[in-house]
């Protein structure tokens, strides 16, 4: 079989693909901190030109952003060879998508929640990561799983520039194969790649759902005890019969 013949092949550009999209979700993440703490900030002289290059990013097509990092740069002095030129384009981008997830999970916490960090002396980034933001995790964690999957499907573009992963080796294979044999096992390459593809990312999934379940713990016990308040309120207490005497 073809697949299990080229397998070596084909598992160095799995390889790559793994490492090529955990560079882009850690970067990602990095960039998304780095952007949502600039649009936080109170001064439009600081928060406006952040705003500006976050939605800059997310306006161009990312596979534009992609060539300009790998044409452009080097124009510059920054000279980055294909892996990272990839990893660069495709975080940044992930960043400034990312920016707008962060700072609307941590308007979500009500002001008291800040005032009462605050009033503890928990001020800071002390404050911020023991108080704000678990309570801000239940909203910013399902959008940006989605994003984490945006980003493994994204490090296909790669491929563009010649990183060796795993679509560049699926095309690669198709390639040489048709040329030596004839006939293009297109679908059959393909096809696998689409289903490995399909289980990175419903893996992904599967962790951010129990992400998702961790950090909901205390609102789900809050909701039963409110719930079990009101069941408890609606028990009729039943009375002494009124003595009514004629």
């Amino acid at each position: 079989m073809l697949l299990l013949e080229f397998k070596s092949f084909l598992f160095d550009g799995l390889l790559n693909t793994l490492l090529l999209s955990l560079v882009m979700i850690v970067g990602g993440t990095l960039f998304a901190v780095i952007f949502a703490a600039g649009l936080s900030m109170p001064s439009r002289w600081l928060n406006r030109p952040v705003f500006l290059i976050v939605e800059c990013l997310r306006d161009i097509p990312l596979m534009v952003t992609v060539l300009l990092v790998y044409f452009v740069l080097p124009n510059v002095g920054i000279s980055l060879d294909p892996f990272w030129s990839s990893a660069l384009s495709v975080s940044v981008w992930g960043g400034a998508n990312g920016a707008h997830i962060i700072r609307a999970g941590l308007a979500s916490v009500s002001k008291g929640q800040w005032e009462t960090v605050q009033a503890f002396g928990l001020g800071g980034w002390k404050g911020l990561l023991l108080v704000i933001v678990p309570q801000a995790m239940p909203v910013i964690l399902p959008p940006y799983i989605s994003l984490v999957t945006g980003l493994v499907q994204a490090s296909s573009l790669g491929a563009v520039l010649g990183v060796n992963e795993l679509l560049r080796s699926a095309q690669v294979l198709i390639e040489q194969t048709t040329i030596s044999r004839g006939g293009s096992p297109a679908y059959l390459i393909y096809g696998t790649i689409l289903v490995v593809y399909f289980v990175m990312c419903w893996t992904i999934a599967l962790v951010g759902r129990r992400l998702e379940a961790h950090f909901a713990k205390p609102y789900r016990r809050d909701r039963q005890s409110i719930n079990r308040r009101n069941d408890s309120s609606d028990v009729l207490v039943p009375t002494a019969p009124l003595d009514v005497r004629t």
